[in-house]
């Protein structure tokens, strides 16, 4: 629940297809404002580094999140290291 997430900028990552994918994600007033994949060694598919944060920003959740085709693994470590990176500013 992003409404139990602090303000603040958080990072963290996780294992994709070709390697660590880092992330930064901004919460402000309870709300996802940016996640972003800020370092990465995938060497194709990167509509899964745009597709997959877009999602996250819509749904305000790491929920629900569906995978881009052909990215799978990729996809999933955005959206694991977004979930690590707001527990740690869980309230």
């Amino acid at each position: 629940d992003v409404t139990r997430v602090a303000d603040g900028h958080y990072r963290d990552s996780s294992t994709g297809y070709a390697g660590q994918v880092n992330i930064e994600v901004v919460v402000e007033e309870g709300q996802v404002k940016s996640v972003e994949v800020t370092k990465h060694s995938e060497k194709q598919f990167y509509s899964a580094l745009t597709d997959t944060t877009a999602q996250l920003l819509a749904r305000q959740s790491v929920q629900g999140i569906d995978a881009t085709s052909g990215a799978t693994i990729t996809s999933q470590a955005i959206v694991n290291a977004t979930a690590r990176a707001l527990a740690k500013g869980a309230k």
